[in-house]
């Protein structure tokens, strides 16, 4: 959530020692695609999306404490509160919108819009000012006539128009690799998982 009177989160302090978070757009969206993917290692993956090649301390404090900052600031939200329920990497699933699939619609959408060029603004722009960008697109935008499409119900569709509008409903489907319910996500993150062996690893030693 974008805030007028204090900037947006883009460090972390632990220790006495302050550590860059990269909270960029693209960066952030990688991560939420990092959620559901199935390959070994992504909770380093994570780790280095948003801290580099910093020299960070692998303790489970340092990194509870970030992820939780982390989290906030990509889920909260003014009117909805925040999706996230602690400090693991739990990301509540959309299901209107993919940032990966309607790429297009939405870099179109900013163009339109705000006449802003997403591609220069990848590694700048920060997560809170796309966000709240995104929230204000007009529903004359590309994206947002897609969202309204795939949430339209049938039974409200003249019959005239069912057949096309059933048509179109199937071409901008979202193909969803592993549909979830909030809950699961919340409950079985396997990212989740994999940050708590990394904690359990760091305290280790």
């Amino acid at each position: 959530m974008l805030s007028l009177t204090d900037t947006p989160l883009s460090a972390i302090k632990f220790d006495g020692e302050t550590y860059q978070i990269n909270l960029a757009f693209d960066n952030v969206i990688k991560y939420l695609e990092l959620v559901e993917d199935d390959s070994e290692n992504k909770e380093l993956e994570a780790l280095k999306l948003f801290f580099g090649d910093q020299e960070i301390p692998l303790d489970p404090d340092f990194i509870e404490s970030s992820f939780k900052l982390i989290n906030e600031t990509i889920t909260k939200s003014a009117y909805q509160g925040s999706f996230s329920k602690d400090w693991s990497m739990n990301i509540a699933p959309q299901h209107i919108y993919s940032y990966e699939q309607d790429a297009d619609a939405i870099y179109s959408s900013f163009m339109m819009q705000y006449h802003i060029d997403l591609l220069k603004e990848r590694g700048k722009m920060h997560w809170c000012v796309f966000r709240a960008l995104f929230d204000g697109l007009s529903e004359d935008t590309p994206i947002q006539r897609i969202i309204e499409l795939r949430q339209k119900n049938l039974t409200d569709v003249p019959d005239e128009q069912r057949g096309k509008v059933m048509q179109l409903q199937q071409y901008y489907a979202l193909n969803l690799k592993k549909p979830k319910t909030e809950e699961d996500v919340f409950n079985s993150s396997s990212l989740s998982s994999a940050f708590v062996s990394l904690m359990n690893a760091a305290k280790g030693g």
